[in-house]
């Protein structure tokens, strides 16, 4: 029986051809399924007063409760979407966690009560996922050598989108409504699936760990030993408990931003925000004032992702990282201390500026430290790290602001932030610079 054998230098060859079409349409439906998202989301306080609840701490733990139903089941789940896509190919992942929360988020915008709204959050997190799936296609596809360019690259998607989300869906939400909103954010997470469906492909050759005959599935092993495998490396544990506290930042404060906004409101029936702008002052709606606030931050993180790329092969991704987090935790304090629209505006967005480079960087470490063919498993738990951030973070948060205050969310994150930079600098290690690469023996034949 014969068979062709795929040798190392041919897979190599196989996902230098196709990692740049990969990653340009991977990060098309990143970013349009995440536009979408970024429709709603920002303005899920706003949504669950719709639904009934009138008392703001009510809508503080009812807005916190959502988030962390999201990742109480994607903590649960992503570790074996991940394993999945080890055994069964990254794009069939990917489409999953697109087309699941293209789905959910249409059903959202019927709900009638708050329970309604919070049991669909949780369905959301046990479907979706998609910047995990995202990841682990991306890394999986990329050569070793461009793979934190690559994971930079498509972080800037995300972030894009939440730049321009918000920005898009306030005055929509404003002047529509917001369940037309999450219409709209489903039909662009559908767009996304299609894009992707058609023009992203995963040769076969990234599954390739060592030289193996074609027809037969890579030898990925199953779910417990994929994870084994991979928590075996002492430096992914590590990072992806650094990588935990850096989500934690994101997930902690962000739901509830919309009650900040709320709190600087304008006397009269506390409608709309004053923005003071030289000799100029905007009076801009509760959502459109959000939308700028979320914006703000998506723009200075996608300019700190695309800097990041340069940035880190002069000094590495550790010291950016850990940089990143020290200057993200340290403008969370004057945010905690903003007494109007203007400065809190400026400050968030100047703690975007150091927290584009967070998430990506540590992703990049991680894809690094991974075990060749185990990028699903990898990036299923570090997925898990977000899920459950997502879901520690939104309950944390809205305890702390139920009784000590919003000010006080910023503070201690910024603290926490501040912690896990030192912890970076002393234990995560760069990974070792690749060798050149050497000409590779022509091998082949017949089995």
């Amino acid at each position: 029986m014969t068979a062709t054998v795929i040798t190392v230098a041919e897979a190599r060859a196989a996902t230098e051809a196709r990692w740049k079409i990969n990653l340009t349409w991977v990060w098309i439906g990143v970013f349009v399924g995440l536009l979408g998202a970024n429709f709603v989301f920002p303005f899920v306080p706003f949504y669950i007063k719709e639904l009934g609840v009138t008392d703001k701490g009510e809508i503080a733990t009812w807005t916190s409760l959502s988030g962390s139903a999201t990742g109480v089941s994607l903590f649960l789940t992503a570790p074996l979407w991940g394993s999945m896509a080890d055994r069964f190919g990254r794009k069939p992942m990917f489409l999953r966690a697109v087309l699941g929360a293209g789905l959910l988020i249409l059903v959202m915008g019927l709900a009638q009560n708050v329970w309604q709204f919070i049991g669909l959050r949780f369905a959301m997190g046990a479907f979706a996922g998609t910047m995990g799936a995202a990841a682990a296609l991306v890394a999986a596809t990329t050569p070793r050598e461009k793979t934190g360019q690559a994971l930079g690259l498509l972080q800037t998607a995300q972030f894009s989108s939440n730049m321009l989300g918000p920005l898009i869906g306030g005055p929509v939400a404003q002047f529509f409504g917001l369940r037309e909103s999450f219409y709209f954010c489903a039909a662009l997470y559908l767009v996304a699936c299609a894009g992707c469906y058609i023009f992203v492909k995963e040769p076969r050759a990234s599954r390739v760990a060592q030289p193996m005959a074609v027809g037969r599935p890579a030898a990925s092993g199953g779910l417990v030993a994929n994870l084994k495998s991979v928590l075996a490396e002492r430096q992914i544990v590590v990072m992806l408990g650094v990588l935990f506290a850096l989500w934690l930042s994101t997930t902690f404060v962000r739901p509830l931003l919309p009650l900040s906004i709320d709190d600087f409101s304008t006397p009269d029936g506390g409608t709309h925000v004053d923005w003071h702008l030289g000799f100029t002052t905007l009076s801009l709606g509760e959502k459109i004032a959000s939308s700028y606030v979320f914006a703000g931050i998506g723009l200075t993180s996608t300019i700190a992702a695309l800097s990041l790329g340069p940035i880190s092969k002069r000094f590495g991704y550790k010291r950016c990282v850990a940089t990143a987090a020290a200057g993200t935790g340290i403008f969370f304090i004057p945010v905690a201390l903003a007494n109007n629209y203007t400065s809190f505006l400026l400050f968030f967005a100047m703690t975007g500026v150091f927290q584009g480079a967070m998430v990506p960087g540590m992703n990049a470490l991680i894809a690094a430290a991974t075990p060749d063919g185990k990028q699903g498993s990898a990036f299923g738990l570090a997925a898990s790290m977000q899920s459950l951030a997502l879901t520690v973070g939104p309950i944390a948060g809205g305890l702390v602001v139920r009784y000590l205050g919003l000010r006080w969310d910023y503070a201690i994150i910024g603290i926490i932030l501040m912690m896990t930079s030192v912890l970076a600098f002393i234990f995560v290690k760069d990974p070792p610079k690749p060798p050149a690469r050497a000409r590779e023996p022509a091998t082949g034949g017949s089995a």
